[in-house]
């Protein structure tokens, strides 16, 4: 009758123990799909490109110079075709000797993508030289006008962006950065808007305004040079309303950085202007993109 009764116990016991394993597993699968597990959100956007011998290289070639030493730099002209990266390391030295809080970067949104003419971001930026952060203090205040829209996805493949961050950080390894890019149907009033909201945000603070744009293209080197020199005179003489018709990527960039340099009373001084013939020696290129160096000081 013991033997039995042992034997009625095991099975009352294996049989629990079963059943428990099968609530067990329920409940777990049950709280695996109602909660799935999350990943880390990648709240950082890459520099274009990624390995640090790239700029390191685009810092080694020769390099012209300009005192800027007794002039505030307010704001600046570079390209972003990376052919021309030479020259971009070359503004960026002209400037080494400055402390700037934050550097405001504005170009083309080149493929008109997103739902807002003029996007921004909020991430950070991962560069060779470490993280570019975000100003949030700066990005808040914008968007307060409703026509800046943050739109990471947009903003992550741009490489009027993406291919200048790295040569920030670079230089000025503590500011804090904000991008903000246009598409091509931004108007002279909203550009002007643009400039005039930046310009109360930051005005007495320790902020540099870029514009990434690049200039004549698809010319031969020689009509490159010709469209060029309209550009600037255009640009030295803040002529607005000329701005629209030049052979230039962002005509609204332009716009927003010679209004924003007019509230700042600066005047433009012309650093280096190149073409990808002149760069790669080949001036029988039937097409080329041009590229302009230079900053707005008082």
């Amino acid at each position: 009758m013991k033997k039995n009764n042992w034997k009625l116990n095991i099975s009352i016991i294996l049989s629990l123990c079963f059943t428990g394993l099968i609530v067990f597993g329920v409940f777990y699968f049950i709280d695996f799909y109602k909660y799935p597990a999350q990943e880390s959100p990648q709240n950082y956007h890459l520099s274009n490109p990624t390995g640090l011998n790239f700029y390191e290289t685009a810092s080694r070639f020769n390099k012209k110079e300009i005192d800027l030493s007794e002039k505030e730099v307010v704001a600046g002209v570079i390209p972003h075709h990376l052919l021309a990266a030479d020259l971009i390391a070359e503004f960026f030295y002209n400037l080494k000797i400055k402390n700037y809080e934050a550097v405001i970067l504005i170009g083309p949104n080149h493929y008109n993508e997103g739902n807002s003419d003029i996007i921004t971001s909020s991430y950070d930026w991962q560069t060779p030289y470490g993280g570019l952060e975000c100003d949030q203090d700066i990005l808040e205040k914008i968007k307060r006008w409703d026509k800046v829209k943050v739109e990471e996805e947009v903003i992550k493949k741009e490489h009027s962006i993406t291919s200048e961050v790295s040569f920030i950080k670079k230089i000025f390894p503590d500011v804090k950065f904000l991008p903000i890019i246009l598409k091509a149907n931004v108007s002279e009033e909203s550009a002007e808007i643009l400039a005039n909201k930046l310009f109360e945000i930051i005005k007495n603070e320790k902020v540099l305004v870029l514009a990434s744009v690049d200039f004549s293209h698809y010319k031969d080197s020689i009509t490159a040079q010709k469209n060029d020199q309209v550009s600037l005179k255009a640009i030295k003489n803040f002529e607005f309303n000329e701005i629209y018709n030049l052979d230039i990527d962002s005509p609204a960039t332009i716009y927003t950085l010679l209004k924003y340099s007019q509230l700042n009373e600066a005047k433009f001084e012309l650093l280096n202007n190149s073409n990808s013939a002149i760069l790669a020696d080949k001036p029988d290129l039937e097409s080329t993109t041009s590229y302009v160096t230079g900053c707005f000081t008082k």
